[in-house]
C-alpha cells in the first residue's frame, strides 16, 4: 500500500534541515580547536626540522619542546615518541621537494626527462639547503623521495628508457641505489658550497653515461637540463 503524503510527512523536510543545522552548529567550535591543534603540530614539525638539520636524530624531546616554546607534555599530546615525530616528518619533507613538480616534465624522451628531473633535484640543494640537509640526515626521507616522492619519476623514466632502447639495462635495485647515492652525495657537496652549474652538469652527464647514453649525447643533454626552464623552452 502506497502511503499518501500527510502533514507529518511534509514536516520531514524541515526536520532533515533541522538535523543538518544541528550537525553544523558545533562546527565553528570544532574548527577553532582543529586549527589550534594544527598550528601546534605544525610548530612541532617545523621546530623538529630545524633541530634535525642541525643535530641529527640525537635530539631530545625536552630540547625540542623548549625550543618550540611548549611544555614537555604538549609534545606527547601529538606524538607518542620521538620516532613517531620523525616518521611524520618524512611526508612533510618529501612534500617540500614536490614543489619542483617532476610531473610537469613531459618531454617524450625518457632520457631528457631523467636529465631534467635530476637537474631539478640538484637545484633543490641550492634553493632549499636546510630541507636537503634534513633529507640527508633521514634515511627514510631519502628512500621515500625515490620510491613515492617526486624522484619516483626517475624510476619510471629508467623503466621507460630501457623499454625505448635509450638505456642499456633494465633498472634494478642496484641502478636505483647508484642514482640515489649519486644524487645524495652531489646534494651534500652542493649545500657545502659547490653550487656552480658545471658541477651539476657533470653529475648528470656521468649518470646518463652510466645508463648507456653515449658521451657525445650525454653532454648536451646535461647542459640543456641545467639551464633555466625558460631557456630550455626556447
Amino acid at each position: 500500500m502506497v502511503a499518501t503524503p500527510s502533514a507529518g510527512a511534509l514536516v520531514e523536510a524541515p526536520d532533515d534541515a533541522s538535523d543538518d543545522a544541528s550537525d553544523d552548529a558545533p562546527e565553528p567550535v570544532r574548527t577553532r580547536g582543529h586549527r589550534k591543534k594544527e598550528r601546534t603540530r605544525r610548530l612541532l614539525l617545523d621546530t623538529a626540522r630545524d633541530v634535525l638539520a642541525e643535530q641529527g636524530e640525537g635530539f631530545s624531546v625536552t630540547d625540542l619542546a623548549t625550543r618550540a616554546g611548549v611544555s614537555h607534555g604538549t609534545f606527547y599530546n601529538y606524538f607518542a615518541d620521538r620516532d613517531q615525530l620523525v616518521a611524520a616528518l618524512v611526508p612533510d619533507v618529501v612534500g617540500a621537494f614536490a614543489a619542483r613538480a617532476a610531473a610537469e616534465v613531459d618531454d617524450p624522451d625518457p632520457a631528457v626527462r631523467f636529465a631534467v628531473i635530476t637537474a631539478r633535484a640538484l637545484a633543490s640543494a641550492i634553493d632549499a639547503p636546510d630541507t636537503v640537509r634534513l633529507a640527508l640526515r633521514l634515511e627514510a626521507v631519502q628512500r621515500a623521495l625515490l620510491v613515492e616522492g617526486p624522484l619516483a619519476h626517475l624510476h619510471h623514466d629508467l623503466v621507460a628508457g630501457h623499454a625505448a632502447g635509450r638505456f642499456a639495462d633494465p633498472p634494478d635495485d642496484g641502478t636505483l641505489d647508484v642514482v640515489l647515492g649519486a644524487l645524495l652525495l652531489a646534494a651534500r657537496r652542493i649545500i657545502e658550497g659547490d653550487t656552480g652549474p658545471a658541477y651539476r652538469r657533470s653529475v648528470i652527464r656521468h649518470l646518463l653515461q652510466s645508463l648507456g647514453i653515449a658521451p657525445d649525447e650525454a653532454t648536451p643533454l646535461a647542459a640543456a637540463a641545467v639551464r633555466p626552464i625558460r631557456q630550455r623552452r626556447r
